[in-house]
């Protein structure tokens, strides 16, 4: 279609852009392109800052800061041997009067290389058993070994601890050894120990006429120390006691402990009663 210059009015072949009388610009019709290729779009304004890219998102969470590395003193095991005491409490009647038993001397009982039997303090009398029985026997793990008498059982044992229970089942003794993740000394690990049994039970504190010694345990350095505490199960309640030692290696990577536990009345004729697992601990890690 021919275009027309809207100035002159004078006809124009299709395709031209200008008039060819006046050289005035033609426009096409509506709906008819002259063949003129557009330009690009217009850029942004003056002074216009492009947002900067989104950062990538890693799908896998990385945590920010140092991780604290888990220290492997075993509190756990302290809680666990407690609550053995805690089953027997709430098993029956019986068990309970089996644990108040015993004689009510001071509780001068201690564990370490220089502990000896108090005199005139005799061993509890011998009950019917309420543990499975075993044989004499050796016991080992990654931080040491220990031999078993005769009657007494294993309740529990992994790479680093074992539990144990008497024939008449008057409490438990724990041992463990293991790496110390980050170094502690002998008081340090004491501290710990103390703290963990303080926040589940809130009246432990030391025992009556005894204090904190410094010892040594079939070669580990360490304290050797009593607490007294409550044991509660529904109605009842148990003055129980623990006899420890909590040792350490001169750099402080490897920790000692062992546990003693029974009712307060008990606690220094099972020290006694216990003493051949104790004295018998080897430990393997120096």
């Amino acid at each position: 279609m021919p275009l027309t210059c809207p100035r002159c009015g004078t006809p124009s072949p299709d395709g031209n852009q200008f008039c060819q009388s006046c050289g005035t610009p033609l426009a096409a019709p509506a709906g008819v392109t002259t063949g003129v290729i557009p330009g690009p779009p217009p850029g942004p304004p003056p002074n216009f800052a492009a947002p900067p890219p989104a950062a990538y998102q890693s799908p896998y969470y990385t945590p920010s800061g140092a991780v604290a590395p888990v220290h492997r003193t075993p509190w756990m095991l302290i809680v666990a041997g407690v609550a053995l005491l805690t089953l027997l409490m709430a098993g029956a009647g019986t068990a309970l009067a089996l644990l108040n038993h015993g004689t009510t001397s001071a509780n001068t009982g201690g564990l370490g290389d220089v502990t000896s039997p108090t005199p005139g303090v005799t061993p509890s009398p011998v009950a019917s058993p309420t543990t499975t029985s075993t044989t004499p026997g050796a016991v080992s793990n990654d931080g040491f070994s220990l031999t078993l008498p005769s009657g007494w059982a294993v309740e529990s044992k992994d790479n680093e601890s074992v539990v144990l229970t008497d024939p008449n089942t008057e409490g438990s003794v724990t041992i463990a050894s293991g790496v110390s993740i980050p170094t502690q000394t002998a008081q340090q690990n004491k501290d710990t120990v103390d703290g963990a049994l303080k926040s589940k039970y809130p009246d432990t504190q030391e025992c009556p006429n005894t204090k904190p010694t410094n010892t040594t345990l079939n070669g580990a350095a360490g304290i050797s120390w009593m607490l007294c505490f409550t044991l509660t199960q529904g109605a009842n309640s148990l003055p129980a006691a623990l006899s420890m030692f909590a040792g350490a290696n001169p750099s402080g990577t490897v920790y000692y402990f062992v546990m003693v536990l029974s009712t307060q009345s008990n606690i220094q004729s099972y020290v006694n009663i216990a003493k051949p697992v104790v004295q018998s601990v080897h430990w393997k890690l120096s």
